[in-house]
């Protein structure tokens, strides 16, 4: 529970950081929290290793939050810039390549760092046909992480996307088991009706998801309307 508590209190730091200091500082700001809440608050002490999943997602869900707030913050510049050059608001309605989303998300964060840790793979295939903002591939990228690594035993997760007219389709798969076994009939998707979870993420968010025996499926419909 302090664990927590330190990273929410980091949260309001990397925010006042970025709001004084500017975008390096809030990264920087970032890096060293999650850094020192795992050395020094989570299990194992004295160690960088953290053992219990729910800690990571929480660094993981720390971490995306620390990448938002920066991202969001326009960079410092000085008084007379601001005045020769008009300001650039980041806009929800451009769509972005999910794929680098995720791909800078786990290369350069300590979330990337603690799945090379665990060796958990990551696959990302087929992804150019889910286009969503910016802030909506984080949000969706937060909630993955924070449910899929909550999954026991977890060795790879993959994305694959789809798409229905208005609708963007991704599918997020936790396996438990890795490769998969041959001549065995493996259930790759469900109707709604058939899935025993449906989980509450965003409101324009549809998430089911269920269990084929090797892994948890998770299938996310985000609808543009």
């Amino acid at each position: 529970m302090i664990s927590y508590i330190a990273l929410a209190v980091g949260a309001i730091v990397v925010l006042c950081s970025c709001a004084l200091a500017g975008r390096i500082a809030g990264l920087s700001v970032t890096a060293l929290w999650t850094a020192g809440t795992a050395y020094f608050l989570m299990a194992p002490t004295y160690s960088f290793r953290v053992s219990n999943s729910r800690d990571l997602a929480a660094l993981a869900l720390y971490g995306t939050a620390g990448l938002v707030i920066a991202r969001i913050r326009p960079v410092t510049r000085r008084v007379q810039e601001l005045r020769d050059v008009p300001a650039i608001e980041f806009s929800p309605d451009i769509l972005v390549d999910f794929r680098k989303v995720l791909i800078d998300l786990t290369s350069s964060s300590e979330l990337g760092q603690r799945l090379k840790e665990q060796r958990i793979e990551i696959e990302a295939s087929l992804l150019d046909s889910f286009r969503c903002s910016y802030i909506d591939a984080v949000r969706i990228l937060s909630q993955v992480f924070a449910a899929v690594l909550t999954e026991p035993q977890l060795l790879r997760i993959s994305f694959h996307a789809g798409r229905r007219p208005g609708v963007e389709l991704l599918f997020v798969t936790a396996h438990r088991v890795w490769p998969l076994p041959f001549q065995r009939t493996i259930t790759i998707g469900r109707s709604d009706e058939d899935c025993k979870c449906s989980v509450s993420w965003l409101p324009n968010l549809g998430v089911t998801s269920f269990d084929n025996g090797y892994g948890r499926d998770y299938q996310i419909r985000l609808d543009h309307s």
